[in-house]
């Protein structure tokens, strides 16, 4: 998973990038790479969003950072790109590529919506398969200190 920070980054990189090529004359179909940067870095905040929001038991317990911490995180990021994606639609509206953008939001909220779901299907995976294994840990655990103390007597 990328970090928050990163991912903005790369967002506010890619936004600088399309907007300076369309103040220069480009049509936004040419800059298809610029937009899967930006749009690849708000889809890792929504990743980061889902981890956050599905931990696994043992991640809950030894997490680094609080809830608090980890919520302020992604609520900041969020907010930032959307700031930075509706001006990037304003700017799409002012030059004339209205049109464009509509139609890449249609096609991207299906697109979206099939990956937020496998996103919450595999971090809850994820959660399930680390529960398990510590769980599995623990009683082994628990069984050689049984067996153990069981044959010193």
């Amino acid at each position: 998973m990328i970090e928050i920070a990163a991912a903005l980054s790369m967002a506010g990189s890619a936004f600088k990038m399309l907007k300076g090529a369309m103040e220069q004359g480009r049509e936004v179909q040419d800059m298809y790479q610029q937009f899967a940067q930006f749009f690849d870095a708000k889809e890792a905040i929504a990743e980061a969003d889902q981890h956050a929001k599905n931990p696994s038991m043992v991640g809950k317990l030894f997490g680094g950072n609080s809830v608090e911490a980890q919520a302020l995180q992604v609520t900041a990021a969020r907010h930032k790109i959307k700031q930075i994606e509706k001006e990037l639609h304003e700017f799409l509206l002012y030059t004339g590529q209205a049109q464009f953008y509509e139609d890449m939001m249609r096609e991207r909220r299906i697109i979206r919506q099939r990956r937020i779901a496998a996103a919450e299907a595999a971090a809850r995976k994820k959660a399930m398969i680390i529960d398990c294994v510590a769980i599995v840990g623990f009683v082994v655990f628990v069984s050689g200190l049984v067996t153990f103390f069981v044959s010193i007597i």
